[in-house]
């Protein structure tokens, strides 16, 4: 949906911003050449189905998340190794860095898929549960941890002592009320949208996984256009990363304000308490 509610605001989401952005960007650096038409609320198929579509070229454009894009180009998931990221900042850097530009340059010629704009997905990961308050990865041990069904996810909740339990979205709520499961993660911003923070009495800041999106478009569509209209989709593709990094930074805090006061106890270890985490799924 283009729009959140955090709290008492209805805030902007961030792939949407992104999208608006692009829109106002492209639209006058192509001095109207090229008209932006945003779909929002997947009118227009799911991620799946809208990179399908960006390969049939029925669509320019989608803003799929990590996991849809993933089938296309495996490698995607590298940036999806939990703890690989201190912060966003340490993410933007990786991203926007020489590193970045090889590995996005790849995906292109191996997927067909060019990367005009990465931005983080509504914040990391960490961990909530109703027993206890998490502060060091021994904390973790007993308890059932709900999980998606990604492989990688499920070995670092099973790493750090705890058993992953993998449950649908929409049921997730009656299995942390009924006690099917302890605790789960998401981003703070997710937990609101699914009104967790009422099911949940601690959240520890762990910050495992970030997970990111993307505005992509088709290689073979983007080469197939004057250079002077190619260098005007990657510029407003710059400027549209701006603007969802930059709602997703500020969503994040109010999401975290919103749970806290909503009474979930928010706890954030210390560098030293951190570093188990991080240790945990690295052990054999």
């Amino acid at each position: 949906p283009p729009f959140l509610k955090i709290g008492d605001l209805q805030v902007m989401h961030h792939s949407y911003a992104g999208m608006v952005a692009f829109k106002g960007a492209l639209e006058k650096l192509s001095g109207g050449r090229i008209v932006v038409e945003n779909y929002p609320y997947g009118r227009l198929g799911d991620a799946n189905e809208n990179i399908q579509q960006i390969f049939s070229g029925t669509l320019q454009g989608a803003t799929p998340a990590d996991g849809a894009v993933a089938p296309f180009y495996k490698d995607i998931q590298v940036f999806s190794i939990p703890y690989i990221f201190n912060s966003a900042l340490d993410a933007y850097k990786l991203w926007d860095g020489p590193i970045g530009q090889a590995f996005f340059d790849d995906m292109a010629k191996v997927s067909g898929l060019r990367v005009l704009a990465i931005y983080d997905n509504g914040g990391f990961r960490s961990f909530s549960n109703n027993k206890k308050t998490i502060k060091t990865a021994s904390d973790m041990k007993g308890l059932k941890i709900r999980t998606m069904t990604i492989p990688v996810h499920m070995e670092m909740v099973k790493a750090l002592g705890a058993s992953p339990t993998p449950i649908a979205w929409l049921e997730l709520y009656n299995a942390l009320q009924t006690g099917v499961v302890d605790g789960q993660e998401n981003s703070a911003a997710t937990i609101l949208g699914g009104s967790l923070q009422e099911v949940q009495k601690f959240y520890t800041m762990d910050e495992h996984l970030l997970g990111s999106a993307m505005i992509v478009t088709s290689e073979k569509w983007l080469k197939s256009l004057p250079a002077d209209l190619q260098q005007a989709i990657i510029e407003a593709g710059k400027i549209a990363e701006i603007a969802a990094r930059g709602t997703s930074r500020a969503n994040d805090s109010l999401a975290v304000e919103a749970i806290q006061k909503a009474g979930v106890q928010i706890y954030y270890p210390s560098k030293t308490e951190k570093a188990t985490f991080k240790a945990a799924p690295q052990q054999p």
